[in-house]
């Protein structure tokens, strides 16, 4: 009825990303599993904050388990980082992605598994998320592969609040999970790279329990319940035609180049990871100058519903950039 990662095992790889509806067991299970091995393993969350909640008798994420199963497993800071520790035995070590790089000496090679939670979060990260989890997993890894071994193993956690996220841009797979979506398909497997959005009995199970009945139909339900990424829209998706528009405006930001075309009749405006040199062109450092000359313009098709996007890559694309989102 619950999320087990046991039924899992042989399909996990280096980075494991399993995104699905609230209260199904994922992190119970992930941390249970963690809980049985004899290596430690490592708990991750974004900020310290949320640690340092995590290492309170109130924000303990072992304390159902512990009930269940008649355990004693807590989180305890040391220094800068966290040990899971269980009547003074060390079981694992928790960290904060955000302040990971003052760790960057550390020697982990004692772990194979990390537990990511809730590594997806609508607020805005004040650091770079991705970069920040590339440098960690390097810092853990280090030259296991070279020397023979398997790769350290991540399980990221996440309900599905959005796909507006920094790991999931990183990885280049905000398109795949949305293909995924359309496509009604639940895994995605690579050598390196394990996708799940779960569907569980239990969600079924809870459209019958006072909260959900008193809710049902809202976006809080069909996000908890149906797995659904309710705030992100996507509307105007797709390929288009090119040869019915022209090349409008080539802009680079954040480490990617898209090209906006017009519609040669409609009036549309199209938004598309392509390189296009007989156009206008911005680089990355010229951010004002491009909102000056049509940036402003280009905003005031998005509010009009004018745009069309290649995927939902783009879409994102366009929002941060003319901050529309």
């Amino acid at each position: 009825m619950y999320y087990d990662i046991r039924e899992k095992l042989q399909k996990l790889r280096a980075i494991n990303i399993i995104i699905g509806g609230r209260g199904i067991g994922k992190t119970y299970s992930a941390l249970s599993f963690m809980l049985q091995q004899p290596e430690p393993f490592i708990y991750l969350r974004n900020t310290d904050v949320q640690m340092q909640e995590s290492a309170s008798v109130f924000g303990n994420p072992f304390k159902r388990i512990n009930r269940d199963q008649g355990r004693d497993a807590i989180l305890e800071a040391e220094k800068r980082h966290y040990l899971i520790t269980e009547e003074k035995n060390i079981l694992g070590y928790g960290a904060a992605l955000s302040t990971f790089s003052n760790l960057r000496g550390v020697d982990l090679s004692d772990c194979r598994w990390c537990v990511f939670d809730e590594f997806i979060e609508r607020r805005k990260l004040s650091f770079k998320q991705f970069d920040a989890f590339a440098g960690f997993y390097e810092t853990v890894n280090r030259n296991r592969e070279i020397q023979g071994e398997e790769p350290f193993k991540c399980i990221l956690l996440s309900n599905s609040q959005t796909l507006q996220n920094d790991i999931l841009a990183g990885y280049g797979l905000i398109n795949k999970i949305t293909e995924m979506i359309r496509n009604g398909e639940r895994t995605y497997t690579t050598r390196d790279l394990y996708i799940e959005l779960p569907d569980v009995e239990i969600s079924s199970r809870k459209k019958d329990t006072a909260n959900y009945r008193l809710i049902a139909g809202s976006g809080a339900a069909r996000e908890a319940l149906e797995n659904e990424f309710v705030y992100d829209s996507f509307t105007n998706l797709g390929k288009q035609p090119i040869n019915e528009y022209v090349p409008l405006v080539m802009v680079t930001a954040n480490n990617q180049t898209y090209t906006f075309y017009k519609h040669k009749s409609a009036g549309t405006i199209y938004a598309a990871a392509r390189m296009e040199w007989n156009c206008k062109r911005y680089d990355a450092d010229q951010y004002l100058l491009f909102m000056h000359d049509i940036g402003l313009k280009l905003t005031e098709y998005y509010i009009r519903g004018r745009f069309r996007f290649e995927n939902y890559e783009a879409k994102i694309f366009v929002e941060n950039l003319l901050k529309c989102g």
